[in-house]
């Protein structure tokens, strides 16, 4: 028992020591001067921290502030002026792609503060990788179709026609790092350079810090779609010499370009802008191929068709309720047929259609005055299989005539028009020579075989990609009825 009081004492003993010496810990700054200075040498370095901080903030606050400013030019409210502003195309991949690449950047470049968790759930939100790719494919193509330059596009410049708009060095980077990766190098390299050029202030330490485009790698992207660039100029090589000597050194120059400094990299770079842009584009009108046919005819190059030969009229013939209302028939080409008519869809039906292109939206009744109409302006029976389409194409989205190639089934294809497309979305016949530019109310028939019951290669059609606005049109494909109902979409 002594043994026991003995031991507790001594545990008593240790714990108050240790009471008092933690006691003694905090109050030994206030015993001395020497202790308060260590104070003050601690007060001076949170103070260092707070400035840190507190510019790391401003710095942030500067960032918003800039990136606002670019984003003014945007309508806030009014639903006419926002449909207007992404009815551009350029407007609209702008804002896909700020949406699905610049956004969670900055996310991440502001970190997890205040108020940050409303802004991680708008991110849910953003559109997908995938959907970024098809407006990038959608302007391509419209630059490819209608023969734009890069530098007039970022600038807002669409078919001679000034937009107010533009794309920025991070949308000009989006379009050439997709050509560059599909090996494209000569498109490549005229949207890297776009996109150096617009690589300026104040906007620059935005596009690094936040949007992660840092200029030296800007300039290693943009020298190696320069290398890889095939020279139109070069001779074939001489009889006798090895071609793989060719090869060796084309290899050799890109391996230069990836083993290079930064430094000569950006001296390489400048000197490329340095030279004038119009230099650039009177070179590459030199070496673009010659369109295609179906580029001639987006871009309206096919000399003007003679008419003489044709007629508009009424047609009241196919049934007896054409015998009180008549439809008014444009015939734009014989052999094969070719038939515009007038004011043959309603408004009411235009709203229907539009929202005939959600799954969960019913029209039965508009679908059935739809193919009663089509039948009495072709007089065959409108069998249930024959299914109407509704086709919605923007952004440069269209059809060329692979897509929209004819078959032996298909009797003849109708496209009811509901809505006026301000530029582009055509449908045209290459081989006719024939363009229809699509008016609201307006329905194109035609027929897709010959007198032998074969596909008719005049009859080969396509849609020019659509450039401003969107394409609204409901298709119908008449098959032939000995034959299956085919669930291939009616492209037209």
């Amino acid at each position: 028992m002594t043994w026991f009081f003995i031991c507790f004492l001594v545990l008593q003993s240790v714990f108050c020591n240790a009471e008092m010496q933690k006691e003694n810990e905090i109050f030994r700054y206030s015993g001395s001067d020497g202790s308060m200075v260590k104070l003050l040498k601690l007060e001076n370095k949170l103070k260092k921290n707070l400035e840190v901080i507190g510019k790391d903030l401003q710095d942030k606050l500067n960032m918003i502030k800039l990136y606002q400013t670019m984003l003014e030019h945007i309508p806030l409210t009014g639903l006419k002026k926002q449909e207007e502003y992404v009815a551009n195309p350029l407007n609209a991949f702008a804002l896909l792609r700020r949406l699905q690449q610049d956004w969670p950047k900055w996310l991440a470049y502001l970190g997890h503060q205040t108020k940050m968790e409303k802004m991680q759930k708008h991110l849910k939100l953003v559109p997908s990788e995938k959907d970024l790719q098809t407006a990038v494919e959608g302007l391509l193509r419209i630059e490819s179709v209608y023969n734009l330059e890069t530098s007039h596009m970022a600038k807002g410049l669409l078919l001679d026609t000034q937009y107010n708009s533009y794309l920025t060095t991070p949308d000009c980077i989006a379009l050439a790092e997709r050509l560059f990766n599909d090996t494209e190098y000569a498109r490549s390299s005229h949207w890297y350079r776009t996109a150096m050029r617009l690589y300026r202030q104040p906007y620059d330490t935005l596009f690094s810090r936040v949007l992660g485009l840092k200029r030296k790698k800007l300039n290693r992207l943009y020298a190696q779609a320069i290398v890889n660039e095939p020279d139109n100029t070069k001779t074939p090589p001489a009889d006798g010499i090895d071609p793989s000597w060719q090869e060796l050194a084309e290899k050799m120059t890109k391996n230069a370009i990836r083993e290079s400094s930064s430094d000569k990299i950006t001296h390489m770079v400048d000197k490329y802008l340095a030279v004038d842009e119009k230099i650039y584009i009177n070179l590459r009108a030199k070496y673009k191929p010659r369109p295609k046919a179906m580029e001639r005819a987006c871009r309206g190059l096919w000399p003007e068709r003679k008419t003489d030969h044709l007629s508009c009229r009424y047609v009241y013939e196919n049934s007896a309720y054409l015998k009180l209302a008549p439809m008014k028939l444009e015939q734009l080409s014989l052999e094969p047929v070719v038939q515009l008519y007038h004011d043959v869809l309603y408004d009411s039906e235009i709203k229907a259609i539009k929202n005939m292109s959600v799954p969960e939206a019913k029209a039965k009744r508009v679908e059935l005055n739809i193919n009663q109409r089509v039948a009495d302006m072709t007089g065959y029976g409108m069998m249930e299989h024959n299914k109407l389409h509704v086709l919605n194409f923007a952004l440069g989205q269209g059809a060329d005539t692979k897509s929209c190639k004819a078959r032996a089934d298909r009797i003849a294809t109708i496209v009811f028009y509901a809505n006026d497309v301000a530029i582009g979305g055509a449908t045209i016949f290459p081989k006719l020579r024939l363009l229809v530019q699509p008016r609201r109310g307006t329905a194109l028939l035609w027929y897709n075989l010959n007198a032998d019951g074969a596909a008719d290669p005049l009859a080969k059609h396509a849609v020019c990609p659509v450039v401003l606005g969107s394409r609204w049109a409901i298709t119908k494909c008449m098959e032939q009825e000995q034959r299956r109902p085919s669930k291939k979409l009616c492209l037209a």
